[in-house]
């Protein structure tokens, strides 16, 4: 069995991944959401017997605060979790931008939650699967693929290193402000423009394709660059965990696996919620996708961006293209138009309020 679980996590991420046998299963999370998410997720994590409160691995897969911040309410600045236990974190600090490991003795500088979050990190188990070095696929290089209990096999699709030491300035800029404002916690870098506040107009089947071939720039955050995207591999069963990464990145990557192409996937979780700076026609055409999943509420941005989802709608391999998100909001919600399935050959999946989309794979 694998499930996927994608919770609300207002505009970021939090997935919640269990998989093995029905008598005893594993289970890992990828990122936290917001700092209000974290408590949410504790409040879960209590809820268990203090015998399931045992993870393999955790990831952040970077520093902006929907994705970092409810590790820091949860684990990091909270009280210890009665029997609690991870067997690894992933995450890439300052000191791994430059290729160092965790030991080499840097002096701590970064954005306001990453700085946060290392100090806490220095007293769990951190990037052991990467001997403490970073985590990153070097172009030109076979994709580094860890294999976790029962099989479970993950392949790490970025950052590269070039994206990593592209974001050193910036951490030192983020902290060296936060610093001066005698605070660390607002901080935070990669914002960018809100998407559209009202719905696409589209009545011809033409009109889908002219909203997918609408011209705009590419993700120039360096903190979305440095996102840790991964195949997950179980049972004969393909996902795509992607982060923010930009998307001539995850293109390399999966151009890079030696693997059929273009790769079949069970379920895509689309970089940046959804943004159209990081879902382009390429990205959308090297993958036959059976599920396209987005994970945001519109929060902040009012994502997903209805380009993005005209290009996978557009662009897709399957048909009819099954598009699904976390939790219901009114940027997803356009989508929900019987008129816009039936001339564009797709179907949508909701999840629920306070609970999130459950993917389960047998």
């Amino acid at each position: 069995m694998l499930e996927i679980k994608l919770l609300p996590a207002r505009q970021g991420d939090a997935i919640w991944i269990r998989w093995g046998d029905t008598g005893f299963v594993h289970q890992m999370i990828i990122d936290m959401g917001t700092e209000e998410i974290g408590k949410n997720i504790r409040d879960t994590i209590l809820a268990l017997p203090e015998s399931e409160r045992i993870f393999d691995l955790l990831v952040v897969s970077h520093v902006d605060r929907d994705h970092i911040g409810g590790l820091l309410t949860c684990l990091a600045e909270a009280d210890p979790i009665p029997g609690f236990r991870v067997n690894d974190i992933w995450f890439n600090g300052f000191q791994h931008l430059s290729g160092g490991s965790v030991k080499t003795g840097l002096e701590p500088m970064g954005p306001a939650q990453g700085e946060r979050l290392s100090t806490w990190l220095r007293q769990q188990v951190w990037n052991k699967e990467f001997r403490g070095g970073p985590v990153q696929r070097v172009p030109d290089e076979q994709p580094p693929t860890v294999t976790l209990h029962d099989g479970l096999k993950l392949t790490i699709l970025g950052p590269t290193p070039e994206r990593l030491s592209g974001f050193i300035d910036t951490w030192k800029d983020e902290v060296e402000l936060a610093l001066q404002k005698g605070t660390l916690t607002d901080v935070s870098p990669g914002l960018e423009s809100m998407g559209p506040k009202v719905p696409p107009i589209l009545e011809e089947p033409l009109d889908l394709e002219f909203l997918a071939e609408t011209s705009n720039s590419k993700d120039g955050s360096k903190a979305n660059g440095s996102s840790i995207a991964m195949l997950l591999e179980y049972n004969d069963r393909r996902v795509i965990l992607s982060g923010d990464a930009f998307s001539s990145d995850l293109v390399d990557a999966i151009g890079s696996l030696g693997l059929d192409q273009p790769l079949h996937v069970d379920a895509f979780k689309l970089p940046h919620h959804g943004s159209k700076k990081n879902v382009f026609r390429d990205l959308v055409e090297s993958v036959v996708c059976d599920n396209w999943v987005f994970s945001t509420d519109g929060t902040q941005f009012r994502h997903p961006d209805p380009v993005a989802l005209a290009r996978v709608i557009r662009y897709s391999q399957v048909r009819p293209t099954k598009v699904s998100f976390n939790v219901p909001s009114k940027f997803n919600g356009w989508w929900d138009n019987d008129d816009w399935r039936g001339m564009y050959d797709y179907v949508t999946e909701y999840g629920v309020d306070g609970e999130g989309l459950m993917l389960s794979f047998d």
